[in-house]
């Protein structure tokens, strides 16, 4: 019998990994689930505060795997356990290591690394289905307890979604109070 939360965790990654690895200029495809997204904006967001870090990541030409195998255990064996906010991290960088641009930017080469002119499309799809295994693995495998007691895939929604609207209301609450007391002054030295 199939893991249903093994599967809906292969369809969410593989969703994420697929839709990062695409040709440059090729249409997105539509979110296959409501979490796959919630991880996209989300994802898309942490890139964008920590440019300078994933930027450093794009075209990495060496065993992208490997590294994320790393990167999975320094972010998701912390003492504490794993956060969504690690989840996310990991699984941005997993697609930014996919993500096709400069096939090895600047940085690598000054590291040494050899300039490829085009990297053969089977190497993108081998890495993403491997990156999918492990991810998975990691995920459900080594993770389930948490990944269960946070409420799963839906947990992962509610999650962002309620953070996202607290951060909204936030700012509106700020900006009401801030025009309030704008006016007030202004009302005050006018009457002045």
């Amino acid at each position: 019998m199939a893991d249903p939360l093994w599967q809906r965790t292969e369809q969410l990654v593989t969703d994420y990994l697929e839709y990062c690895s695409r040709e440059p200029g090729t249409p997105e495809s539509p979110p296959s689930t409501a979490e796959a997204a919630v991880l996209r904006a989300v994802a898309a967001s942490v890139r964008k505060l920590y440019r300078s870090f994933f930027s450093a990541y794009l075209g990495y030409p060496g065993n992208r795997v490997e590294l994320v195998a790393r990167m999975a255990e320094a972010l998701l064996s912390d003492s504490p356990g794993p956060t969504w906010g690690n989840v996310v991290m990991l699984l941005a960088f997993a697609g930014t290591l996919l993500e096709r641009g400069p096939l090895v930017t600047a940085r690598w080469k000054k590291w040494g690394f050899q300039s490829r002119l085009k990297e053969p499309e089977g190497d993108v799809a081998r890495d993403c289905q491997r990156l999918v295994a492990l991810l998975s693995s990691r995920l459900v495998g080594q993770h389930r307890a948490w990944l269960e007691a946070q409420g799963g895939w839906d947990g992962f929604c509610y999650f962002f979604r309620t953070s996202s609207l607290l951060a909204l209301w936030r700012k509106v609450l700020v900006q009401v109070f801030l025009s309030w007391l704008l006016t007030a002054v202004f009302i005050y030295f006018w009457t002045r």
